[in-house]
């Protein structure tokens, strides 16, 4: 039965109708790149694991938009243009060596970091927020900048500008955007505290925006919105996975961490994993496991998978040899040598050596800490070499344990099980000297 509209205009409506509810997603620079450490990195205009994400996220009932600041994309860029003007060093040697100018100037370098920016963007379908200048009420922004409000951080020396340009370009688009949930929702991720809280405070009330800490938490409401299943219910079972995976309050006994010793599992499974460091470090030191709160991954009859991240704390670098001087040694005789005395500084206290020998004429060698330090007869300095750790990169190494458990009538977690383990990536941040 016809409506009354045109046929163009009845399609048009009927597409409308059953148009998907869409996901805008908006990347804080902290949740979007890792400072490089090495040239193949320095490449990269997001973080492996978001560039898979952004790659896997196809759904028939689901939209899903990815965006960037404009600023997020220029702090990106900058860091790539620092990164490849690194080079410039080496690019010199391989000319004067070569004899041949190979053309690639400061500016050439910045040009193809822009354009691999360009097409990166393209590849991965990421959109940026363009500010509307007059659309910022900046008497606040400055307001909040001399008063050290968030997102700008307290002190003596401003801080936060940027963030604070990101809390305007997140918020723009939130205006700009339909305000039904069921028809778009807008998320914010970003791991910076002040700037979460800055953008709550804008879009409390709202109920089709919100703020995520990191990619795991969006991972978690993607899988709930294309599931059957209510968020609040999800919602209401978090606790519970939580409970039944790890907690610090519980019996170890009853925790399937501990049942199926994952941590153990992952040490044997990740063995290169964990031990991989960047180039150019010699060695690693792995700290303290932080295990983070459940995030619902699909719903499959009465069972519901959940996943579980872990971030191990690391730390790489170099190993330096150094000498440290043990004072000024005095050898009274070969006889004193031999009986396995030797007389130090001015303490004059005997200390027993493990054995000595004469070298050519007037010459005395005395192993010391592995050592052999020759030096005239008489009172002279000795030293032993001494190894020391230079810390110049930290990171997290991030794991992902996928379990499962049945939910009952009375929405109790039951009869759980480990699905699998997998490593997510690795990210490292130098050290500030």
């Amino acid at each position: 039965m016809s409506n009354g509209l045109p046929p163009a205009q009845e399609t048009r409506k009927k597409k409308a109708r059953h148009q998907n509810p869409q996901l805008r997603v908006v990347f804080d620079t902290n949740a979007l790149y890792v400072t490089p450490t090495s040239i193949g990195s320095a490449s990269d205009l997001v973080r492996k694991e978001i560039a898979d994400l952004i790659a896997e996220a196809k759904y028939p009932d689901l939209d899903i938009l990815w965006y960037f600041p404009e600023i997020v994309r220029h702090e990106r860029q900058y860091q790539m243009q620092t990164e490849a003007l690194k080079l410039r060093s080496a690019i010199n040697k391989i000319e004067r060596l070569l004899s041949h100018n190979l053309a690639l100037t400061d500016k050439v370098l910045s040009d193809h970091v822009e354009r691999k920016i360009n097409e990166s963007e393209g590849t991965l379908g990421l959109q940026e927020i363009k500010l509307d200048h007059n659309k910022v009420d900046w008497g606040v922004l400055i307001n909040a900048a001399s008063y050290r409000l968030p997102p700008f951080s307290a002190g003596e020396k401003e801080k936060g500008f940027r963030d604070a340009i990101v809390a305007e370009s997140f918020i723009q688009l939130v205006a700009e955007s339909p305000k039904t949930p069921r028809i778009c929702r807008l998320v914010l991720v970003t791991s910076d505290e002040l700037l979460s809280k800055a953008v709550d405070n804008r879009i409390s009330g709202l109920p089709n925006a919100s703020v995520l800490p990191g990619i795991d938490e969006l991972k978690g409401l993607i899988n709930t919105l294309v599931s059957d299943v209510d968020e609040e219910f999800i919602a209401g079972l978090i606790p519970k996975a939580t409970k039944l995976f790890f907690t610090l309050s519980d019996s170890k006994n009853t925790q399937l961490f501990y049942k199926e010793d994952v941590q153990s599992q992952i040490r044997e499974k990740f063995k290169r994993e964990l031990a991989a460091h960047p180039e150019g470090t010699t060695f690693r030191s792995n700290g303290t496991w932080t295990i983070n709160y459940p995030n619902f991954s699909r719903k499959e009859g009465k069972r519901i998978f959940w996943t579980s991240r872990i971030d191990i704390d690391a730390e790489v670098g170099n190993v330096t040899i150094e000498r440290e001087s043990i004072g000024a040694v005095n050898m009274p005789s070969l006889k004193d040598m031999y009986e396995g005395q030797v007389i130090f500084g001015e303490s004059e206290k005997p200390q027993p050596i493990v054995h000595g020998w004469i070298q050519p004429p007037n010459y005395i060698s005395v192993p010391v800490a592995g050592t052999r330090v020759l030096s005239p007869s008489g009172w002279y300095t000795t030293t032993y070499p001494k190894e020391n750790k230079v810390v110049t990169q930290k990171g997290k190494d991030v794991y992902e344990v996928l379990w499962s458990a049945e939910v009952t009538q009375a929405k109790m977690l039951k009869k759980e099980r480990i699905e699998g383990i997998r490593h997510v990536e690795v990210n490292w941040q130098p050290v500030s000297p």
